[in-house]
């Protein structure tokens, strides 16, 4: 996607009621749609841009597990780990709203999975209410320590949501031909930029443990989505995958307050800006 141009309304995923249309059957005033949208009461989008929510699932759903940015993304991020019966995943964002779920996909096909959350309340959701077998606290303790503590046979896959530091220490605990999918690197959006910003140091590693890293963007994976919402849908009926959304009622100026703190890690689950 291009750049957020100066002085234009911030690009983001939306669910909203259509107002007014140019196709009456397809998309009558009233439906729910998604699509990206902006930061605004109002968004004018082309029809091949915005997509009618699942009406049997809570609205909010749509945002989170039956959503490209959550749920198709955990599943394939999920996919390229290589995930699989008797291996050890770890995850990085685990209480947050692509690593929760990312975490429970990987528990699903058998492998043991550890998480890394920021804070005891967090650590203890995704132990107790999502089923990972382990959480380290990276605030309070030593990562590397807990690590090798709770991974003593090493690491086969990793989910990546924060890069930096975490990266580095995940991988110095890697077995050899593991796999990381990078998801994201929100240890670097807070404009971490130039010579020292915390970017990845243990390319060494990479070499010497024959590790496979690939980057991912979910609309490059559109011809699997309808396997993943039909799986995602199954397991959520089943109650063997669970989805938490953190819905913050507020204005459209309420927004990068919303924003900040999703980058300061005080969000549960998916981070969802309410208005109207």
């Amino acid at each position: 996607m291009p750049a957020v141009g100066l002085g234009t309304v911030m690009r983001c995923l939306t669910l909203g009621n259509v107002v007014k249309t140019t196709n009456e059957v397809a998309f009558p005033v009233g439906k729910v749609v998604t699509g990206f949208g902006g930061v605004a009461e109002y968004s004018m989008l082309p029809i091949s841009g915005i997509t009618p929510a699942r009406p049997d699932v809570p609205v909010e759903q749509n945002l989170g597990p039956f959503s490209l940015i959550q749920g198709h993304t955990a599943w394939v991020g999920t996919k390229i780990c290589g995930v699989q019966r008797g291996l050890t995943m770890v995850v990085s964002g685990a209480a947050g709203a692509v690593g929760s779920f990312a975490g429970q996909l990987g528990k699903k096909e058998g492998s043991r999975v550890v998480g890394i959350a920021g804070g005891p309340e967090k650590c203890k959701y995704v132990v107790s209410e999502l089923g990972f077998d382990a959480c380290i606290d990276y605030k309070n303790g030593n990562l590397d320590e807990e690590l090798a503590r709770l991974c003593p046979k090493g690491i086969d896959s990793y989910f990546d949501n924060v890069g930096g530091p975490t990266l580095d220490a995940v991988v110095a605990k890697m077995n050899c031909f593991g796999k990381i999918a990078v998801c994201g690197v929100i240890s670097q959006y807070k404009g971490k930029m130039g010579e020292n910003a915390p970017g990845f140091k243990n390319l060494e590693m990479l070499l010497m443990r024959r590790l496979t890293m690939q980057g991912f963007i979910t609309m490059d994976h559109m011809a699997c989505n309808e396997q993943a919402m039909t799986e995602i849908g199954a397991a959520l009926e089943a109650g063997t995958l669970k989805w938490k959304g953190d819905v913050r009622e507020g204005k459209v100026d309420d927004y990068v307050k919303t924003i900040n703190l999703l980058l300061e890690g005080d969000n549960l689950g998916k981070h969802i800006l309410k208005t109207g």
